[in-house]
């Protein structure tokens, strides 16, 4: 009986194989499901197995907040793919977006040195 704890420890191996596998199935079939790709993907999912790889390992704060930025982007860009934002709209904020994030981590790391 697997316990909740070896789930746990085995869930971020279980994601990275299921995305090598559609990534690889991709090559033989056309996915065009693109709600699909940003979540199981190389998107939210696979960014949450690393977030919690980097803070299992201990890696700094900078690059455990770019992985947490990494995952916004993709949930931004699900929004747009599900058609809750339009494409005008996702394109310009998709770049400033982009630039707060990079100017906060910045700041951060210049305050933190």
């Amino acid at each position: 009986m697997i316990t909740k704890k070896k789930l746990l420890r085995l869930f971020p191996t279980i994601v990275i194989y299921f995305a090598v596998v559609l990534s690889f199935l991709n090559n033989f079939y056309d996915f065009n499901f693109s709600v699909i790709g940003n979540t199981i993907g190389y998107s939210i999912f696979f960014n949450l197995v690393i977030i919690c790889l980097l803070k299992r390992l201990r890696y700094c704060f900078h690059t455990i907040l770019a992985m947490c930025n990494l995952t916004m982007l993709s949930l931004y860009s699900l929004l747009n793919s599900l058609g809750i934002i339009d494409y005008d709209t996702y394109y310009l904020t998709y770049d400033l977006l982009t630039l707060i994030i990079i100017f906060i981590i910045l700041m951060i790391y210049s305050i933190k040195k």
